[in-house]
């Protein structure tokens, strides 16, 4: 499950990373790779290839920096509760609390119960489980409203280092094109 919640954000980022290149900045990339008689040439090519190489990895490298956080604070949380547990959480959600928690007794998945099984296998006690499981749910606003923050900061992290690799991306393309295309010109006019 942890490796599937890694690739799917690891693919998403990638995909993004395809899609966002704007239309104009794909066309000029192709254009760079030409030479004034509209054939592809080698140099211009491996130029334009590295150049968005280092796009990809800046996106890459921050998709792989986030993928790693978020897989590290998985492994810590399933250290103290088993990751089933946490779906099992998930899937009896409801708004009003006092459901929610008759809701974790009662059903058939037996939150509580399990809760209390894993700890006791990994050496805890009937007390120290329940003086756990009440520090979670007390704790479960703030930890919410914790994870929300972080994941708004990653975001915005994200995303200023993409703006900087989608900038730095068009503003290098741009200077190849007027270069190639200055060259070109004092070519004409010298001939």
């Amino acid at each position: 499950m942890i490796l599937a919640l890694y690739g799917c954000c690891f693919a998403l980022m990638v995909l993004v990373g395809i899609v966002a290149i704007p239309l104009d900045v794909r066309e000029l990339i192709v254009e760079n790779c030409k030479n004034s008689r509209g054939r592809f040439r080698r140099r211009y090519v491996v130029k334009e290839a590295v150049s968005l190489a280092q796009f990809y990895g800046q996106v890459l490298l921050i998709a792989g920096i986030f993928a790693m956080v978020l897989l590290s604070g998985l492994v810590i949380l399933d250290g103290y509760i088993k990751l089933d547990i946490i779906v099992s959480v998930a899937e009896q959600a409801d708004w009003d609390l006092v459901q929610m928690e008759d809701n974790l007794r009662s059903s058939p998945n037996n939150v509580e119960r399990e809760f209390r099984k894993d700890h006791i296998a990994e050496g805890g006690t009937k007390e120290s489980a329940r003086s756990t499981m009440l520090f979670l749910w007390t704790a479960l606003p703030v930890i919410l409203l914790l994870s929300f923050v972080g994941m708004l900061t990653a975001m915005r992290f994200s995303s200023d280092v993409f703006d900087h690799a989608l900038k730095s991306l068009a503003s290098d393309e741009l200077e190849r094109n007027r270069r190639r295309i200055r060259q070109r010109y004092l070519r004409a006019s010298t001939a």
